[in-house]
């Protein structure tokens, strides 16, 4: 900078102006306490106004150089900028009345250090020194940072251990299961590093802010800056990297140290200033305090942390987010899922016998154990004996049930396939069969004590003839699905089940014959109450569930004593309205023509007959009964068509019409009775035209009993019969829908449905539409026909549980089954039927 020539300039020419300008730590104190009120903005040296009211004054060199050296070492006002108070180099204060000569030599200013790189704006430099080589400000600010966020830490902790309000948001159980895996430092180490930071971090702003033991010596220029700095820091914000910059704790700030260390050895440069501590005995107050308290607040946070905390005061303490909600909610819910696992598990090893190759298992029952097999998910037993053989001499006998230990097996009877079907004749004339068929069939989800399931008894023949057990088979998948227990057993059928003559009632004690079918259906249902139990059943929840010629039998069955207190309900399907009502004698005496046929005059003679010469023997019209529309011929023909059934006076002692009347039935129906809109649909008659029209229809009703009365016009216009579906709801209507109705209208209480969902070309309601939903056998292929299925499935299962019917209203008592089961006040056809004497005359028989 070169040399400048002034001359002395006495200490009594000092003015206050001057001396006010000395006295820097005043103003920029006051500088700095407005800093918290102005922007951040760094006007440059040329255009900052002088302090002092002088300064405006021109002035000597000496004074402008002093000007341009105190500028440069101080921060101008409003800026936020580091202030340094520089001392005298022997540390002593300076004399106002004591200035010297200023030499040649000490006028020369040597020049200033700056670092490469350091410049950024005039008048600032990069530091470049490492922070851990620095003045020690910005190292005790941040280890000060670290201090408070520790504390803030530990009096959260606090805070939540004593159940009060929280500073901060204590972290969910979600992060904590997070941060459980992280490696973290001992709860020692980290709170020996707190103690020792902060011990070191103000034993070190204590060591570099308090002066020597002489009074006399000047701070040095490590305490001075900290002694500055620190009173400003703890007055900003710390968590804006803006405010840094402005202390010198960014990468921007004052000139670097050695450039402000080469300046002080130019004392001619140097405004000599009285030196002041700046406060550096009330910090060293304030850092022993603020020691002490930390040193205090870690001692009471460790203290709470040890304190035993209740359970309700943690629960109350605390805060339950989001996240901690679905974890805890996951691993109840898996505990749970556990806990049922194991039940059923334990539940099924202890009830349930374990299974032998992974799909043989074994049951008991009165007469030694059997051993069924898996299948579908079920088990099924198919072949029990339930009653004693049915030949030689106990032919034409009812049923008994094995009481001798000699009729019954040594080890376990396996029962793994089908058992052969009794003896009956088939739609195309052929016999199959045997008569040693007194056996039943068992499929039950589970063999087991526990839980007992109701039990659905099946009873299926297509006539009384045969063939049986037709489309009525228990279903494996609807046991499991339904948690029900099937049971189909084997009857007897045609003249083995239901021949009634004056000879068999003669050998007889009491003296009856006939309805020995009968009797092998009460005999299961005794074997059903003594042995359903050690195949999961309940025997206090049993169904009768009967199809075509069984649903006649089930019709009489519940009413007859024979079977009270062996069932609980039953539901019948597409039966005969014809039912026994003829006496016994009478009967009798229509059966003769058999014994005439095979040439026998004795019971002993019949009993030595073959099944096939029996069958032979049989007349046509007692196998078959048409199923079109009435005929002529049958109007005076009714009293002498043939009945299986007959009035034996032991299983059935009058006609049932006479048992309702007298009877009211409880609350609970007993019987359901049901039947299928065209179920008098036959390949045969669907195949005597291609496409039926309205005048082939119109055709077909004249050459039968509705054109012999003349009621051909108003049929068809009833039925706007003019497609096969019209001719078949009419036969159906005639011989089974409305007859069926005017039984269960002789019952208040009995539900009455009609399936009218059709399936096919034809959209027909076949006469095993509504089993077949039962048992899972319908195929649907449309929306409404799987809502058929469940709608008839809900009435049936529903009715099996609960002994009620859903949909039904006694003031609406007819059930449509369509795609939906929906109660209606009555079915309209059959008042025209009934009012024109054709129902109930001309009902199909079985």
């Amino acid at each position: 900078m070169g040399e400048l020539e002034e001359k002395e300039t006495p200490p009594t020419e000092t003015t206050a102006a001057q001396q006010e300008s000395l006295e820097e730590p005043k103003e920029t104190d006051k500088m700095l306490d407005k800093k918290e009120d102005c922007k951040e903005k760094t006007p440059s040296p040329q255009t900052s106004k002088p302090s002092s009211p002088n300064a405006a004054k021109k002035s000597s060199p000496v004074e402008e150089r002093k000007i341009d050296v105190a500028e440069l070492e101080k921060p101008k006002s409003g800026n936020g900028e580091e202030i340094i108070d520089i001392p005298a180099e022997n540390g002593t204060k300076p004399d106002g009345g004591d200035d010297k000569k200023i030499s040649k030599e000490e006028r020369e200013v040597k020049p200033k250090k700056i670092p490469i790189g350091g410049l950024k704006l005039p008048g600032f430099f990069m530091k470049n020194k490492p922070k851990a080589e620095g003045d020690g400000a910005e190292g005790e600010l941040l280890e000060k940072e670290k201090e408070d966020e520790k504390d803030k830490e530990a009096n959260g902790d606090a805070a939540t251990g004593s159940g009060k309000d929280e500073q901060k948001s204590r972290p969910g159980l979600g992060e904590r299961l997070r941060n459980l895996f992280t490696r973290k430092p001992s709860a020692e180490k980290e709170k020996k590093q707190l103690v020792n930071g902060d011990a070191d971090a103000k034993s070190e702003a204590t060591a570099e802010a308090t002066p020597g033991d002489d009074a006399s010596d000047a701070p040095t220029k490590r305490g001075l800056l900290n002694a500055i700095k620190l009173p400003i820091a703890n007055k900003l914000r710390k968590n804006k990297n803006d405010d840094d910059v402005e202390l010198g704790l960014g990468k921007a700030g004052l000139a670097s140290m050695e450039t402000l260390d080469d300046s002080l050895k130019d004392q001619d440069t140097v405004d000599r200033a009285p030196v002041k501590t700046n406060g550096t005995e009330e910090l060293k107050g304030e850092l022993k305090d603020e020691k002490l308290a930390a040193e205090e607040k870690i001692a009471a946070a460790e203290e709470e942390q040890n304190r035993p905390v209740s359970l309700l005061t943690r629960l109350r303490g605390y805060k339950c987010s989001v996240d901690d909600a679905l974890i805890v909610f996951g691993i109840l819910l898996f505990v749970l899922l556990l806990a049922v696992i194991g039940f059923v598990l334990t539940h099924e090893s202890l009830t349930s016998p374990p299974l032998r190759e992974g799909r043989y298992i074994m049951a008991v029952t009165g007469c030694g154990p059997v051993e069924g097999v898996k299948e579908d998910g079920a088990f099924a037993f198919r072949g029990i004996p339930y009653a004693k053989p049915p030949v030689d001499r106990l032919r034409w006998k009812p049923a008994e049930l094995i009481d001798d230990i000699n009729m019954c097996w040594n080890d376990t009877l396996q029962t793994h396939n089908s058992s052969v079907v009794c003896t009956q004749r088939l739609g195309n004339g052929t016999t199959v069969g045997d008569e040693d068929c007194l056996y039943l069939d068992v499929v039950t989800p589970h063999v087991r004590y526990s839980n007992p399931l109701p039990v659905v008894v099946l009873i299926g023949a297509e006539s009384l003839a045969g063939p049986s057990p037709g489309i009525l088979r228990p279903s494996a998948r609807y046991s499991r699905s339904h948690d029900v227990i099937f049971v189909r057993p084997n009857f007897r059928l045609g003249v083995f089940g239901f021949l009634a003559l004056d000879a068999l009632t003669k050998e007889a004690h009491p003296p009856t014959s006939g309805n020995y079918g009968l009797t092998d259906i009460i005999a299961v249902l005794n074997w059903i109450k003594l042995n359903i139990v050690h195949f999961g059943g309940d025997p206090k929840s049993v169904t009768l569930l009967g199809h075509r010629a069984g649903a006649t039998l089930v019709t009489l069955l519940v009413n007859s004593q024979k079977v009270k207190g062996l069932y609980t309900r039953a539901w019948a399907t597409s039966g005969s309205a014809i039912l026994p009502g003829k006496p016994l004698s009478e009967s009798s005496k229509l059966n003769d023509q058999l014994m005439a046929t095979l040439e026998c005059a004795d019971v002993q003679c019949l009993r030595e007959a073959s099944s096939e010469r029996l069958w032979a023997a049989t007349p046509d019209t007692w196998l078959h009964f048409p199923v079109d529309l009435p005929q002529p011929q049958e109007a005076n023909a009714s009293g002498s068509r043939h009945e299986w059934l007959v009035l034996d006076g032991d299983v059935v002692f009058e006609h049932p019409s006479d048992t309702w009347k007298r009877e009211q039935s409880n609350d609970e129906p007993m019987l359901v009775i049901g039947a299928t809109a065209h179920e008098a649909h036959t390949e045969k008659l669907r195949e005597l035209h291609t496409n039926w029209t309205r005048d082939e229809v119109r055709a077909y009703l004249e050459n039968s009993q509705i054109g012999a009365m003349g009621l051909t016009e108003e049929v068809i216009e009833k039925y706007n019969a003019s497609s096969y579906a019209s001719l078949v709801a009419i036969i159906s209507d005639i011989r089974s829908v409305c007859p069926l109705l005017t039984i269960a209208r002789q019952q208040p209480k009995v539900p009455f449905y009609v399936v009218t969902q059709g399936e096919g070309a034809d959209q027909l309601a076949t006469v095993d539409a509504d089993v077949q939903a039962i048992l899972g056998r319908y195929e649907p292929h449309t929306v409404e026909q799987r809502r058929y299925v469940s709608a008839m499935q809900q009435l049936f299962y529903y009715y099996v549980s609960h002994g009620t019917v859903q949909s039904f209203d006694k003031d609406r008592r007819v059930i449509n089954v369509g795609q939906d089961a929906q109660p209606e006040e009555d079915y309209s056809p059959c008042n025209y039927w009934i009012s024109k004497d054709i129902v109930p005359r001309y009902a199909r028989v079985d």
